[in-house]
Protein backbone atom coordinates (compact mmCIF):
# COMPACT_ATOMS: atom_id res chain seq x y z
CA UNK A 1 0.00 0.00 0.00
CA UNK A 2 1.52 3.27 -1.06
CA UNK A 3 1.77 6.06 1.49
CA UNK A 4 -0.31 9.18 0.95
CA UNK A 5 1.93 12.15 0.32
CA UNK A 6 1.12 15.19 2.39
CA UNK A 7 0.42 18.29 0.37
CA UNK A 8 1.77 21.68 1.41
CA UNK A 9 -0.91 24.29 1.87
CA UNK A 10 -0.26 26.86 -0.93
CA UNK A 11 -1.63 29.68 1.24
CA UNK A 12 0.90 28.79 3.96
CA UNK A 13 3.72 28.81 1.41
CA UNK A 14 2.67 32.23 0.12
CA UNK A 15 2.53 33.60 3.69
CA UNK A 16 6.05 32.28 4.33
CA UNK A 17 7.28 33.95 1.13
CA UNK A 18 5.70 37.26 2.15
CA UNK A 19 7.31 37.06 5.58
CA UNK A 20 10.71 36.33 4.02
CA UNK A 21 10.26 39.12 1.48
CA UNK A 22 9.39 41.80 4.03
CA UNK A 23 12.14 40.64 6.39
CA UNK A 24 14.72 40.93 3.60
CA UNK A 25 13.53 44.44 2.77
CA UNK A 26 13.71 45.41 6.42
CA UNK A 27 17.32 44.20 6.68
CA UNK A 28 18.32 46.26 3.64
CA UNK A 29 16.66 49.53 4.63
CA UNK A 30 17.62 52.29 7.03
CA UNK A 31 16.20 55.55 8.38
CA UNK A 32 12.63 56.28 7.36
CA UNK A 33 12.49 53.13 5.30
CA UNK A 34 13.41 51.08 8.36
CA UNK A 35 10.66 52.72 10.43
CA UNK A 36 8.03 52.18 7.69
CA UNK A 37 8.94 48.53 7.21
CA UNK A 38 9.04 47.93 10.96
CA UNK A 39 5.47 49.21 11.18
CA UNK A 40 4.55 47.16 8.13
CA UNK A 41 5.78 43.93 9.70
CA UNK A 42 3.91 44.69 12.91
CA UNK A 43 0.71 45.53 11.03
CA UNK A 44 0.81 42.40 8.89
CA UNK A 45 1.97 39.77 11.32
CA UNK A 46 0.87 41.02 14.73
CA UNK A 47 -2.39 42.73 13.60
CA UNK A 48 -1.73 45.94 15.52
CA UNK A 49 -4.81 48.20 15.61
CA UNK A 50 -4.79 51.40 13.60
CA UNK A 51 -6.15 54.72 14.78
CA UNK A 52 -7.46 55.40 11.28
CA UNK A 53 -9.93 52.84 10.02
CA UNK A 54 -9.51 51.97 6.35
CA UNK A 55 -12.47 52.85 4.16
CA UNK A 56 -12.88 50.54 1.19
CA UNK A 57 -14.44 51.56 -2.08
CA UNK A 58 -17.27 49.45 -3.51
CA UNK A 59 -15.80 46.23 -4.83
CA UNK A 60 -15.86 45.46 -8.53
CA UNK A 61 -15.88 41.88 -9.80
CA UNK A 62 -12.23 41.02 -10.66
CA UNK A 63 -11.19 39.28 -13.85
CA UNK A 64 -10.16 35.63 -13.35
CA UNK A 65 -6.52 35.42 -12.24
CA UNK A 66 -3.80 33.10 -10.95
CA UNK A 67 -1.92 34.51 -7.96
CA UNK A 68 1.23 32.69 -9.09
CA UNK A 69 1.27 34.51 -12.43
CA UNK A 70 2.43 38.11 -12.99
CA UNK A 71 0.24 41.09 -13.80
CA UNK A 72 -0.67 41.45 -17.50
CA UNK A 73 -3.05 43.41 -19.70
CA UNK A 74 -5.55 40.56 -19.26
CA UNK A 75 -6.01 41.58 -15.61
CA UNK A 76 -7.83 44.70 -16.82
CA UNK A 77 -11.45 44.87 -17.84
CA UNK A 78 -12.38 45.66 -21.44
CA UNK A 79 -13.52 49.11 -20.31
CA UNK A 80 -10.17 49.79 -18.60
CA UNK A 81 -8.24 48.65 -21.67
CA UNK A 82 -10.29 50.96 -23.88
CA UNK A 83 -9.82 53.88 -21.50
CA UNK A 84 -6.03 53.32 -21.52
CA UNK A 85 -5.97 53.68 -25.29
CA UNK A 86 -7.61 57.10 -24.89
CA UNK A 87 -6.07 58.52 -21.70
CA UNK A 88 -2.81 56.54 -21.30
CA UNK A 89 -2.94 57.04 -17.51
CA UNK A 90 -5.80 57.32 -15.01
CA UNK A 91 -6.83 56.61 -11.41
CA UNK A 92 -9.29 53.88 -10.41
CA UNK A 93 -10.91 52.94 -7.11
CA UNK A 94 -11.14 49.25 -8.03
CA UNK A 95 -7.94 47.86 -9.49
CA UNK A 96 -6.84 44.52 -10.96
CA UNK A 97 -7.45 41.26 -9.07
CA UNK A 98 -10.14 42.73 -6.83
CA UNK A 99 -7.80 45.11 -4.99
CA UNK A 100 -9.50 48.41 -4.12
CA UNK A 101 -8.78 51.62 -2.27
CA UNK A 102 -8.57 50.77 1.44
CA UNK A 103 -7.32 47.19 0.95
CA UNK A 104 -4.17 46.05 2.74
CA UNK A 105 -0.65 45.67 1.38
CA UNK A 106 -0.85 42.06 2.50
CA UNK A 107 -3.75 41.54 0.09
CA UNK A 108 -1.62 42.83 -2.80
CA UNK A 109 1.24 40.50 -1.91
CA UNK A 110 -1.22 37.63 -1.64
CA UNK A 111 -2.61 38.16 -5.15
CA UNK A 112 0.66 38.53 -7.06
CA UNK A 113 3.84 36.47 -7.12
CA UNK A 114 6.41 37.31 -4.45
CA UNK A 115 9.40 35.18 -5.37
CA UNK A 116 12.40 37.09 -4.08
CA UNK A 117 15.73 36.77 -5.82
CA UNK A 118 18.11 34.65 -3.78
CA UNK A 119 21.08 35.11 -6.08
CA UNK A 120 21.64 38.74 -5.08
CA UNK A 121 21.81 40.06 -1.53
CA UNK A 122 20.62 43.59 -0.76
CA UNK A 123 24.22 44.80 -0.50
CA UNK A 124 24.98 43.55 -4.00
CA UNK A 125 21.97 45.10 -5.74
CA UNK A 126 22.74 47.59 -8.49
CA UNK A 127 20.95 49.21 -11.38
CA UNK A 128 17.18 49.02 -11.24
CA UNK A 129 17.14 47.36 -7.81
CA UNK A 130 18.36 49.81 -5.15
CA UNK A 131 18.64 49.61 -1.37
CA UNK A 132 15.05 50.84 -1.09
CA UNK A 133 13.61 48.70 -3.87
CA UNK A 134 12.78 45.00 -3.72
CA UNK A 135 11.96 42.89 -6.75
CA UNK A 136 8.83 40.86 -6.04
CA UNK A 137 9.11 38.95 -9.30
CA UNK A 138 10.52 39.31 -12.82
CA UNK A 139 10.86 37.19 -15.95
CA UNK A 140 14.67 37.48 -15.92
CA UNK A 141 17.39 39.15 -13.84
CA UNK A 142 20.55 39.74 -15.83
CA UNK A 143 23.64 41.92 -16.32
CA UNK A 144 22.92 44.38 -19.12
CA UNK A 145 25.38 45.90 -21.61
CA UNK A 146 26.03 48.79 -19.20
CA UNK A 147 27.11 46.44 -16.44
CA UNK A 148 23.97 46.87 -14.32
CA UNK A 149 21.65 44.18 -13.04
CA UNK A 150 18.26 44.49 -14.75
CA UNK A 151 14.83 43.07 -13.90
CA UNK A 152 13.08 42.17 -17.14
CA UNK A 153 9.28 42.64 -17.24
CA UNK A 154 6.81 41.25 -16.45
CA UNK A 155 8.00 42.45 -13.06
CA UNK A 156 6.73 43.68 -9.72
CA UNK A 157 8.70 46.15 -7.58
CA UNK A 158 8.11 47.28 -4.01
CA UNK A 159 9.61 50.71 -3.26
CA UNK A 160 10.11 52.56 0.02
CA UNK A 161 11.19 56.18 -0.42
CA UNK A 162 11.04 58.91 2.27
CA UNK A 163 8.11 57.24 3.97
CA UNK A 164 6.23 56.53 0.73
CA UNK A 165 5.49 52.91 -0.19
CA UNK A 166 4.51 51.86 -3.70
CA UNK A 167 4.05 48.58 -5.53
CA UNK A 168 4.69 48.97 -9.26
CA UNK A 169 3.67 46.24 -11.70
CA UNK A 170 4.88 46.39 -15.31
CA UNK A 171 4.25 44.05 -18.23
CA UNK A 172 4.54 44.14 -22.04
CA UNK A 173 1.20 44.61 -23.79
CA UNK A 174 2.12 41.65 -25.99
CA UNK A 175 4.87 39.10 -25.26
CA UNK A 176 8.40 40.14 -26.26
CA UNK A 177 10.03 38.49 -29.27
CA UNK A 178 12.41 35.69 -28.26
CA UNK A 179 15.76 36.96 -27.00
CA UNK A 180 14.50 40.40 -25.91
CA UNK A 181 16.61 41.92 -23.13
CA UNK A 182 18.27 45.34 -23.25
CA UNK A 183 15.89 46.53 -25.96
CA UNK A 184 12.71 45.77 -23.99
CA UNK A 185 12.12 49.50 -23.51
CA UNK A 186 11.13 49.95 -27.15
CA UNK A 187 7.96 47.92 -26.63
CA UNK A 188 4.61 49.09 -25.25
CA UNK A 189 3.96 48.30 -21.57
CA UNK A 190 0.97 48.34 -19.26
CA UNK A 191 1.44 49.31 -15.63
CA UNK A 192 -0.42 49.30 -12.34
CA UNK A 193 0.88 51.39 -9.43
CA UNK A 194 -0.46 50.92 -5.92
CA UNK A 195 0.40 53.68 -3.42
CA UNK A 196 0.33 52.55 0.20
CA UNK A 197 -0.53 54.78 3.17
CA UNK A 198 2.35 54.11 5.61
CA UNK A 199 0.16 54.87 8.65
CA UNK A 200 -2.55 52.31 7.87
CA UNK A 201 -0.64 50.06 5.43
CA UNK A 202 -3.60 50.23 3.07
CA UNK A 203 -3.99 51.25 -0.57
CA UNK A 204 -4.56 54.99 -0.98
CA UNK A 205 -4.22 55.24 -4.77
CA UNK A 206 -4.34 52.96 -7.83
CA UNK A 207 -3.06 54.22 -11.18
CA UNK A 208 -3.26 52.31 -14.47
CA UNK A 209 -1.06 53.35 -17.37
CA UNK A 210 0.22 52.38 -20.78
CA UNK A 211 3.34 53.65 -22.54
CA UNK A 212 6.34 52.64 -24.59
Amino acid sequence: MSERRRRTDPRKKRKQRRRKLLTNILIGLGGIGFICLSFLLSALFFKMPSETAAVSAPKATPMPYDAERPFTMMDLTIEQQQQLQQQKRFHVSDGPRGISIGDSLEKILDRYPSKILDQKSVDEQTGEQSDEQQILYCSDYYLNDSGKMTALPPRGLLNVDSGSITVTLLAPVVPYPPGTKDDYGQYEHVSCIYTINPETMTVSSIVLGIDN
